[in-house]
């Protein structure tokens, strides 16, 4: 085949999924805003769709750089400039990955502002909100860089079965994130964590703590910027650095049997192993990804359009890096499916640990605070939504404790 000759069906391709794939999640947008324009009203309906819509941009923005860099000549552009520079590809790679950090700190300053400080009652300063928005850029560009320099000595040293060395680094790299950055939610000064200190809640979660193999100081407080309303709580890290962290503001508003129940949700996490089956998922995703990209690569003349006549490893890795939006596109239903279900088994952990009527009023009273509807539209919530709704997670525990 000719240099070229098929890179315009590719190129048509990609313009067709990246529009359909925008105009449909536009769509589904559209539908959930509605959808709360219908079922709600105050607080919840304004930070619903307030929320809604700065995904929207953001995913709009996303697109926009994707298509820049594939079909409006940026990764050609990079090529050239990188070209005969020192660690091109790890620099080629760097790039297309902080130019989308850049993007995603911009899409954090503004959900902040417009819903932690507009909604929540969050007062930090904007100085705050810019360095904790700014701060995953350059960590995030450092391991871009360092990753694109190893994955093209790969291909160079094996140029057939680099994919296979470059999946099993890739998942060594999210073990150690697990490990050794157990909770980066809280990362970039917008909050600070510390040990639980209330002694009667200490007392009276200890018998918990006993029954789940726990020493209590795997429990860490969560101390939010002044002023703010939402309550959370979640589990992150993995073996001995695993953490279940619960925001000032849940402890302050639950009671202890409420907190309990809370904390046996997250324990449910840590004891079904979701840690794990997550990190097995997110490996299993980017071996299939470079898999993709090593076919890619030996049909170079199919995507001429995008990456030169005569691509560099440089410049495969950093179309990979441009395409991540479809892939996140195509791949968000799926995830969100298999999160839900991770959240519907910790329930079902708690139920059988703690009071499933406790858990189910901590559950309506964090949505209350957090102004959180109790429901989705229901394709909207199939695409999106990572947790069951509040009616949906109620509905099951009350068949719990009605046996």
């Amino acid at each position: 085949m000719a240099a070229g000759e098929g890179a315009l069906p590719v190129a048509a391709i990609l313009a067709a999924l990246f529009a359909v794939g925008l105009l449909f999640q536009v769509w589904l947008s559209a539908r959930q805003i509605r959808y709360l324009g219908r079922q709600t009203e105050g607080r919840v309906r304004a930070r619903g769709t307030v929320h809604v819509m700065i995904a929207a941009v953001a995913m709009s923005l996303d697109v926009a750089l994707a298509i820049w860099l594939t079909l409006g000549g940026g990764i050609a552009w990079l090529a050239g400039f990188w070209r005969d520079r020192p660690a091109a590809a790890g620099g080629m790679v760097a790039s297309v990955v902080f130019a989308g950090a850049v993007l995603d700190a911009a899409r954090r300053s503004g959900r902040t502002y417009l819903l932690d400080v507009r909604f929540d009652g969050a007062r930090p300063p904007l100085g705050k909100i810019l360095a904790h928005a700014m701060a995953p850029v350059p960590p995030k560009v450092a391991l871009a860089a360092i990753a694109g320099e190893a994955f093209a000595a790969m291909i160079a040293i094996t140029p057939s079965r680099w994919w296979l060395w470059a999946a099993l680094l890739w998942m060594v790299g999210l073990v150690a994130t697990a490990w050794l950055a157990p909770d980066p939610s809280h990362q970039g000064g917008m909050t600070a964590s510390q040990r639980l200190a209330d002694p009667l809640l200490v007392a009276r979660l200890a018998p918990t703590l006993a029954r789940f193999g726990l020493s209590g100081d795997e429990i860490r407080v969560a101390i939010g910027p002044p002023g703010m309303q939402r309550a959370n709580a979640n589990l992150s890290g993995a073996g001995r650095f695993r953490r279940v962290t619960l925001s000032d503001t849940l402890i302050a508003l639950l009671t202890p049997a409420e907190v309990e129940a809370v904390l046996a949700h997250e324990v449910g996490h840590w004891r079904c192993h979701h840690v794990g089956r997550d990190l097995a998922y997110r490996a299993l995703l980017a071996s299939g990804g470079f898999a993709a990209l090593a076919l890619a690569m030996r049909h170079p003349a199919l995507f001429s359009r995008i990456v030169g006549e005569r691509p560099s490893p440089a410049t495969w890795l950093a179309m990979a890096a441009a395409l991540s939006p479809l892939t996140a596109m195509l791949t968000t239903p799926l995830w969100a499916h298999w999160r839900r279900g991770m959240e519907y088994e910790a329930d079902d952990f708690a139920a059988r640990h703690a009071d499933p009527r406790t858990l189910i009023s901590a559950l309506e009273t964090l949505d209350a605070v957090n102004a959180t509807a109790s429901a989705a539209d229901p394709l909207y919530a199939r695409f999106y939504n990572a947790h069951p709704s509040r009616a949906d997670r109620v509905q099951r525990l009350a068949r719990v404790f009605s046996r």
